[in-house]
């Protein structure tokens, strides 16, 4: 008999493990998933999220929520309405920065509901994957057969 064999063997003696004990197994995992906390519910601090010095979080989220949707405009016009050709872009009265900024802020606006919603749908299936039935191609491992 080969090493892993006997290896296999010997853990399979000392686990001592029954269908009994897989089941409960999965009931104490899906208890775990139930406390999950929701989605909605989970603290959220910007700070996190934003590339700023210490302190100056404030100022720098400011900066970025009037300068980011203008450039997203801007390169929008440029390759959607323009179609990328620079004269055109260069006729477009680039004076107006309120209307550019707010053709660029509801870009970032769906942007931002698009990414929320695939964030919020990706963690609601995770949370209703089931523990029965079979694991891959394979199905379940020898161990936990009857």
């Amino acid at each position: 008999m080969s090493h892993y064999a006997d290896k296999y063997n010997r853990s399979l003696k000392s686990a001592n493990t029954t269908h009994a004990s897989v089941e409960d197994y999965q009931e104490k995992s899906k208890k775990v998933r139930r406390e999950k906390e929701a989605f909605l519910n989970r603290e959220f601090d910007y700070r996190d999220y934003i590339f700023a010095p210490e302190g100056y979080e404030g100022i720098m989220l400011f900066l970025y929520s009037m300068i980011i949707p203008y450039l997203v405009s801007l390169s929008f016009l440029f390759v959607f309405i323009a179609k990328a050709h620079y004269q055109l872009f260069l006729e477009f009265n680039l004076a107006s920065f309120l209307v550019i900024w707010a053709i660029g802020y509801e870009i970032c606006a769906i942007a931002a509901i698009i990414i929320l919603l695939y964030a919020w749908f990706s963690d609601k299936n995770s949370d209703d994957t089931s523990t029965r039935g079979t694991r891959g191609s394979r199905g379940i491992s020898p161990r936990f057969r009857n």
